[in-house]
């Protein structure tokens, strides 16, 4: 359960996990694809730091992180996460940036030609990748090229030099629409500043529209796969095979481009539960400071955990480029570590998780230290190696304590290094 519940969200409480585990895996994903609407899409605690996105630095990188500690739909923020990235946008203003993270949301779980008609009249999009201004005289071929090597079909699948120029020709037109405030909210069509000329994409002829090339790139017979191996890699770290690719792409298709089934599909397949005695998804920095802070209930408190994320590798709302974050072991460097490091230092800092001088009691076994700081952290997942470990720690502290007030050290010591270990380990990082 805690498998299925860090996969698809942001782990899980004590509460949580046990109450899933008791409904079973199917209850677990129909609640996780279809949440109860009637509930709010926040946990009412723990409340974050007041919060202001679209003025102070940063704080559009915690707005969006309180979303993920608190989400009563997990699977629908999860999903948010992966469009960002897989539509990745930077260097617009906040506001833009909110607008189309309200975007994903919307459309986490729906259809994928809405989820793409939508991004293609998105002003951060249109903004970003210069679709609004590209005129007929001199159409701009950026949005169009990521189109099909990004967003659909995968660099140089399926697609032309020629097709690229001729889907830019398509998707000419867009302007700036209504702004509020001095921000773009929306983006129209003009047709004056359309080519409305014959064009020729993946060798079919027509005097094409921008949602034409949509769909072109839609019905394209190796988008289907481009998209099941990029879902899949993101919830599952076991190789794809050819006869469940097949399998998916069916579902993905035949349900008419809906992205539920098809992710539902996903998170039942046998290999998302390999090797739970040994995992290895790695966590991206967000999931991972989220899923802490989740499990913990200290909530977002500080703003340390933007430049402590970005450190980590990964800025939300500032994507390193249009091709978005590696993933993966990409995460796992040496100054990735490091910080990895530091976001327990500032965990175990918080109030709630902190050990207090002459806090820990007296005379614990080292077993019993272990479930004291397993109950702290959250019940984190810890290997049989790990465990071993962190229990010879506990005997050597109480080994080297000589006095009362040596063993009271030694005890709060205890304590602080095994749930700053429990937290900075290397089995936090995989899932």
């Amino acid at each position: 359960m805690r498998r299925a519940l860090w996969r698809a969200g942001f782990g899980a409480t004590e509460h949580e996990a046990r109450k899933w585990a008791h409904r079973g895996r199917g209850d677990t994903i129909d609640w996780l694809l279809s949440p109860n609407g009637r509930k709010a899409p926040l946990a009412p605690g723990p409340k974050p730091m007041k919060l202001d996105p679209v003025n102070e630095y940063g704080h559009d990188m915690l707005w969006w992180m309180d979303r993920m500690v608190r989400t009563t739909r997990p699977l629908e923020e999860k999903m948010v996460l992966f469009w960002h990235d897989h539509f990745a946008t930077r260097d617009v203003d906040t506001p833009l940036m909110l607008r189309q993270n309200a975007l994903f949301r919307r459309r986490a779980l729906g259809t994928f030609p809405a989820l793409l008609g939508d991004v293609m009249q998105d002003p951060a999009m249109g903004t970003f990748l210069n679709l609004i201004g590209s005129y007929k005289d001199e159409p701009n071929e950026n949005f169009a090229r990521e189109l099909m090597e990004l967003f659909t079909l995968g660099e140089g699948n399926g697609y032309t030099e020629t097709d690229v120029r001729e889907a830019a020709r398509a998707l000419t037109g867009y302007v700036e629409g209504r702004k509020v405030g001095g921000v773009l909210t929306s983006v129209k069509f003009n047709p004056e500043n359309h080519d409305g000329g014959v064009k020729r994409i993946f060798g079919h002829k027509g005097r094409f529209g921008p949602h034409d090339v949509l769909r072109l790139v839609v019905h394209h017979h190796r988008h289907p796969e481009f998209l099941v191996r990029k879902l899949w890699a993101y919830f599952v770290d076991e190789p794809l095979d050819a006869r469940t690719r097949v399998r998916l792409q069916n579902i993905y298709k035949n349900s008419g481009y809906r992205l539920k089934p098809l992710v539902g599909a996903i998170l039942g397949h046998p290999k998302l539960y390999a090797n739970l005695g040994a995992p290895t998804l790695v966590k991206a920095p967000v999931v991972a400071v989220a899923g802490m802070l989740r499990a913990t209930g200290l909530g977002v408190k500080t703003d340390d955990w933007v430049w402590v994320t970005a450190s980590m590798g990964q800025r939300l709302f500032s994507p390193p480029s249009v091709a978005g974050w590696d993933w993966g072991p990409a995460w796992m460097s040496s100054n990735g570590m490091r910080a990895r490091f530091t976001a327990a230092n500032v965990a175990l800092s918080q109030h709630g998780l902190q050990v207090k001088d002459e806090e820990t009691p007296l005379g614990l076994s080292p077993k019993r230290h272990l479930d004291r700081a397993l109950a702290a952290t959250g019940h984190p997942w810890v290997s049989p190696r790990t465990r071993r470990a962190l229990l010879a720690l506990a005997s050597g502290y109480d080994h080297m304590a000589g006095q009362k007030w040596q063993r009271q050290v030694a005890a709060d010591m205890t304590q602080r290094a095994m749930r700053h270990l429990l937290l900075s380990g290397p089995d936090y990082h995989l899932h």
